[in-house]
């Protein structure tokens, strides 16, 4: 039955709120799942999900499944609500196991109202009704590739499955190039509203423990929460980004390049080793004019430039 989006609104900001005082909305097989997000994330999506859970044509769908954890959190909190993971694994699975483990772990849990659907995003999208079988997304969650254009796209192509009041989840926002894909999603879908923003000074390879510790329990690396409001009920409110666009439009000089596939490699190539032990320590590059006018210290990898944003941040909905 339709809900009014004022309502609707209501109740999505009601289950954010819970979510930031208290995390996880239960734990369920949390002593077999394990991943790479913060118990608030999850959380969210198990509240988020429970809206519909008296919807018979609304499910939760998410992209980038990696080892389960929020697919099977998710679908263990809210049995009655159908849940959909897209992942071919891809990425960051370097010994091919992770859809194997997915598998064990649905078994061992005894959980029969997730569906996995193991192909990449953008060839799942093109036949996604296949799978749906006329439901429609109430409760999305990007956590897929994070270049600038699986993000973009990531939310564009579910625009014709999504249900009439959703929420748009997009994990990772920490990331300056995640963040610029939600602000040009915002400002090309005005019928939706930054509801919610959260994130951490670094990526979590770059924190020290007692930091890491605390931003596992809350929002890990960044997350952006956009909410449809077709009733226009919502200030505009976009997250941070860098007005220097230079990175972006430089794009263009990588992928015409012959050894535009060997780009990452090279500039790690470039990057002098002794001034760094590896993975999440200072490269000890600072201020540099050719970070593109970003400023503070840089790192030999992940870097999110996220310092100085929002812990939290709530959109000034007056309900």
């Amino acid at each position: 039955m339709a809900q009014s989006n004022k309502k609707f609104l209501e109740d999505v900001f009601s289950a954010l709120r819970e979510t930031d005082a208290q995390g996880l909305n239960s734990n369920k097989g949390q002593d077999i799942l394990g991943g790479l997000s913060g118990l608030k994330t999850v959380g969210a999506l198990q509240r988020l999900a429970g809206l519909f859970k008296s919807y018979d044509d609304a499910c939760y769908l998410e992209v980038g499944v990696f080892q389960g954890l929020s697919l099977l959190s998710v679908a263990l909190d809210q049995p009655n609500v159908s849940c959909f993971g897209i992942d071919d694994f891809s990425i960051l699975d370097p010994e091919q196991k992770n859809l194997a483990l997915v598998k064990e772990r649905m078994e061992k849990l005894n959980v029969e109202n997730a569906i996995l659907i193991n192909e990449g995003f953008e060839e799942a999208f093109d036949h996604l009704d296949d799978y749906l079988q006329g439901r429609k997304i109430g409760v999305y969650f990007y956590d897929g590739a994070h270049d600038y254009r699986s993000q973009i796209m990531g939310l564009a192509f579910v625009q014709a499955y999504l249900h009439e009041n959703c929420v748009l989840i997009v994990d990772d926002a920490n990331y300056e190039f995640v963040r610029q894909s939600s602000v040009d999603f915002l400002k090309s879908f005005p019928s939706y509203k930054l509801a919610f923003e959260a994130y951490s000074p670094a990526h979590p390879a770059n924190m020290d423990k007692a930091t890491l510790q605390k931003h596992e329990a809350g929002w890990l690396n960044g997350i952006n929460i956009l909410v449809s409001d077709p009733d226009n009920l919502l200030p505009v409110m976009l997250p941070a980004v860098n007005p220097d666009k230079s990175l972006y439009v430089n794009d263009w000089l990588v992928h015409r390049h012959p050894l535009a596939h060997q780009a990452a490699e090279a500039l790690d190539r470039l990057c002098d080793d002794s001034l760094s032990d590896g993975l999440g320590k200072s490269s000890g590059i600072e201020n540099k004019s050719d970070a593109g006018g970003k400023t503070g210290t840089l790192f030999y990898n992940r870097n999110t430039f996220s310092e100085g944003l929002p812990e939290s941040r709530f959109n000034a909905f007056k309900n």
